[in-house]
């Protein structure tokens, strides 16, 4: 698998969580709540991964540089969505029409970076380096969640 399958199955999974949240309405809040957690550790443990193993190796390239940066800026527009999203109640139409406004976003950001990112960077990188960055963004996701976990535990 190169890193171009592997980031298109992780913008499925987030295109997926988005809908459902997108499907329970304005009101709705305990699944809400579940999904919403789901996505945005999912957001989150992507972005940083995708960031480390994928954008800064193509920084190095001028074809891709700018495009990456744009990339990384959508990924801090996101980042703050979420956390205003977080900081809100679950529920009424303030909050579904912020969470549409990030669905938005993130569409226009999977649709820029698998359309004009991906399409650049098969023309710096060869077949093994992108097999190479598949492997070290799963081990940077792997890592993300361990460091995720032992933040979640409790003091002893």
């Amino acid at each position: 698998m190169s890193i171009y399958t592997y980031l298109k199955q992780d913008h499925q999974k987030i295109k997926h969580l988005m809908s459902e949240i997108e499907a329970l309405g304005q009101e709705e809040s305990g699944r809400r709540s579940e999904l919403f957690n789901q996505l945005k550790a999912t957001i989150i443990i992507h972005s940083k991964a995708e960031e480390k193993a994928f954008y800064d190796p193509l920084k190095n390239h001028t074809k891709t540089e700018d495009e990456v940066e744009h990339g990384e800026e959508e990924h801090q527009e996101a980042e703050q969505l979420l956390s205003e999203l977080t900081d809100s109640e679950l529920t009424g139409a303030a909050w579904y029409q912020k969470f549409l406004s990030l669905k938005e976003s993130l569409e226009h950001h999977i649709e820029e970076e698998e359309n004009e990112i991906f399409f650049d960077a098969k023309k710096v990188l060869d077949g093994e380096q992108a097999d190479f960055m598949e492997t070290a963004m799963r081990n940077e996701k792997q890592r993300q969640v361990a460091d995720q976990s032992i933040q979640k535990r409790p003091n002893i």
